[in-house]
C-alpha cells in the first residue's frame, strides 16, 4: 500500500511542475459516481495538454459489484489518456477515455488483477459529464461491469 500511495504523490508531484496558466492546459480533478451492475466512486487527477488531449495521472474507482455470487468489493488504481472534441454548443464536447492500471477484488479473499476501463460521454456543462462506462477486472476470468456514469470537472 506503501508503495501505491507514494506512486499517487509522485505523479501529482511530476504534474503540479507542468502546471499552466491556460485554462485548456493544466491539472484539473475530477469527482463521478457510477450505477449499473455496480456501483462505483471515483475520483481523478487529469492534465490537460490542450483541448482536445489529456492524460489520466490517476484514476482511484471504489466499487460495490452486486451479482448473484454476492457482493464484491472492488479498488483499482489506473492511469490512462483522454480525447476530446471540438466544442458544440453552449460548453458541450464529446470525450472518450481509456485507463490501464491495477485491480483487486476481495469478498472473502483478496484477488489482484489487470484493469481496463473505456468511458464515452458527453460534457453536458462546464465540467458536468456523463456517459457510458465500461469496466473489466481481469484475471482467470474477466470480469465486466457496464455503467452510467455522472461526474463533475473542477480546477482550484
Amino acid at each position: 500500500m506503501k508503495k501505491i500511495l507514494s506512486m499517487v504523490v509522485v505523479m501529482l508531484l511530476g504534474v503540479a511542475s507542468m502546471q499552466a496558466q491556460n485554462p485548456d492546459k493544466g491539472l484539473s480533478f475530477a469527482l463521478e459516481t457510477g450505477i449499473g451492475s455496480e456501483w462505483e466512486l471515483g475520483a481523478r487527477a487529469q492534465y490537460n495538454f490542450n483541448k482536445y488531449v489529456a492524460w489520466d495521472v490517476v484514476n482511484l474507482k471504489y466499487a460495490l459489484d452486486y451479482n448473484e455470487h454476492g457482493n464484491w468489493n472492488e479498488f483499482t488504481i489506473q492511469t490512462g489518456v483522454r480525447g476530446f472534441s471540438p466544442t458544440f454548443g453552449p460548453d458541450m464536447k464529446a470525450f472518450a477515455a481509456l485507463d490501464l492500471g491495477y485491480g483487486n477484488m476481495w469478498k472473502n479473499g483478496n484477488t489482484s488483477c489487470f484493469a481496463l476501463d473505456f468511458t464515452l460521454g458527453l460534457y453536458l456543462y462546464k465540467g458536468l459529464y456523463a456517459g457510458y462506462g465500461f469496466g473489466t477486472l481481469i484475471n482467470d476470468g474477466s470480469h465486466h461491469d457496464h455503467l452510467l456514469r455522472i461526474g463533475y470537472n473542477f480546477t482550484f
